[in-house]
């Protein structure tokens, strides 16, 4: 009989065990012995699979971004099919950044958006996976935002890339929060969300 821990199932195992200390803690502090112990697979698996350390922790992080990325549309997925529906961009959208568990998660997945796209600067040897998963995550976010724009949801002022990144500055300052203080606070935010939302979009607002 096969043994029920192939070549790729043995990959899949190191990289969720690998990816879930990844969300806690820093790479410098994991440890290769520790996510031996987790997995029961020894450390010349995982060198056969990923060539080092390094390598593992990369496909990792690959692996998280992929999963952020995945999340962060279908939140937005979500919202627009309920703008769609109840006739109300606003409603929907602040209506869904006004519940604390979300926003919560949310602000965990920019996070870890952001510190995976830092990696991606400084280490190219991440790079093509990175960009490639980055490609994916664009072409689902201008889909939503054509969408809405058809649906009059949003201002033909702007194109649906711009729109993205209009949206995309906004929640980057939400991705820091918590790390100060004096940070922004979520009332704060969503006031300005609001206006500038409603700012670019006088006709539809009135």
């Amino acid at each position: 009989m096969a043994d029920p821990v192939s070549n790729y199932s043995a990959s899949d195992v190191l990289i969720e065990a690998t990816s879930r200390r990844l969300w806690d803690e820093d790479e410098s502090e994991l440890r290769i012995l520790d996510i031996c112990k987790e997995t029961n697979l020894s450390t010349s698996v995982i060198y056969g699979h990923f060539g080092s350390r390094q390598g593992l922790i990369n496909a990792s992080l690959l692996h998280i971004f992929g999963l952020v990325t995945d999340e962060i549309i279908e939140n937005l997925e979500t919202s627009a099919a309920r703008s769609l529906s109840t006739g109300s961009m606003l409603n929907a959208l602040f209506g869904l950044l006004n519940d604390a568990d979300f926003q919560e998660r949310l602000n965990r997945q920019r996070q870890m958006f952001f510190r995976v796209s830092a990696t991606a600067l400084s280490r190219p040897s991440i790079r093509p996976g990175f960009l490639e998963l980055y490609e994916h995550y664009v072409k689902r976010a201008d889909a939503v935002y054509q969408e809405l724009l058809d649906g009059g949801h949003l201002s033909s002022e702007l194109s649906a890339r711009q729109w993205s990144l209009f949206f995309e500055g906004q929640m980057l300052s939400r991705a820091f929060h918590g790390l100060s203080a004096n940070w922004y606070n979520q009332d704060d935010w969503l006031r300005s969300a609001y206006q500038m939302y409603a700012a670019a979009n006088p006709e539809i607002i009135s």
